[in-house]
């Protein structure tokens, strides 16, 4: 493999995959980041992993994948899956490696039944769910795994609605979420992780929790963008940008865009 760096390239071999050229997100130091190592208290055994490794494998041998995730070390784990499939063809299935929802339409093929999207809930452009929407509008529409930072009603419920076939948390990655998802997928069903359900069948109140628009603004929101550049990345006026960025503030309770940041990461609207 040859990632292509905002630094210059750096030569990554990775045995039996063809070499191709993808971007990837530097750390702060400008390094490649690394998976942490070892194994913490709450992890399954060395032989656990290794057998949904396999599994997940075998899983993965059906698609043609599409990975859209700003962590490279996902992508890389997910080809490693890929690999040691029986059945895997890394070549003929990986369709691509994407940081960008608006990289997603032209990766995706029209006839995309056996097309699975793994996406992350926000890529380096903004919120994914948008553009996985349009996808699965098409007539034959891609098969959808997102994984939700902090799950929250509202997105769940907008993932449902646009189609999405599989819902995961963060929090189960690793511990056999994704797994359990593709078992799902395998036989034709919906998938939510036990966190995903859970909160949607939360019974609290929902008056003042924010729409799935305002959710959208407010990453975009806790990214920096000013009324004008939401305006712009969303198509809309700005003073509809503005409006909907003041009934955040008060459905929140918070005066100004810092703390509606912080209060979005608190209650789980926000990763």
């Amino acid at each position: 493999f040859f990632f292509q760096a905002e630094d210059g390239i750096r030569d990554y071999k990775v045995t039996g995959v063809q070499t191709c050229a993808l971007p990837i997100l530097p750390g702060r130091d400008g390094a490649l980041m690394e998976p942490p190592l070892g194994l913490g208290p709450d992890q399954p055994d060395p032989r656990e992993l290794q057998d949904r490794r396999r599994r997940m494998g075998e899983r993965l041998g059906r698609w043609r994948l599409l990975l859209a995730t700003s962590r490279l070390q996902v992508g890389l784990l997910m080809l490693a899956n890929l690999r040691d499939s029986p059945a895997g063809d890394p070549e003929r299935q990986l369709l691509g490696l994407c940081r960008r929802a608006s990289d997603l339409p032209g990766l995706v093929p029209q006839q995309g039944r056996d097309v699975l999207v793994l996406a992350q809930e926000v890529l380096l452009d903004g919120p994914a769910l948008p553009t996985l929407a349009q996808l699965l509008r098409r007539p034959e529409p891609p098969t959808v795994l997102l994984s939700l930072d902090t799950p929250h009603r509202v997105t769940v419920r907008s993932a449902l609605e646009a189609g999405v076939q599989a819902l995961i948390s963060q929090g189960s990655v690793g511990r056999g979420g994704v797994l359990a998802a593709l078992d799902a997928l395998d036989g034709g069903q919906t998938f939510l992780d036990a966190a995903c359900r859970a909160v949607l069948h939360d019974s609290t109140p929902a008056s003042g929790e924010l729409t799935a628009r305002e959710v959208e603004i407010l990453a975009l929101v806790a990214q920096g963008c000013t009324n004008r550049a939401i305006a712009e990345r969303l198509q809309i006026a700005e003073v509809t940008a503005r409006d909907h960025v003041q009934r955040i503030l008060a459905k929140l309770q918070v005066p100004d865009r810092t703390a509606a940041a912080v209060a979005g990461l608190r209650l789980g609207y926000l990763h």
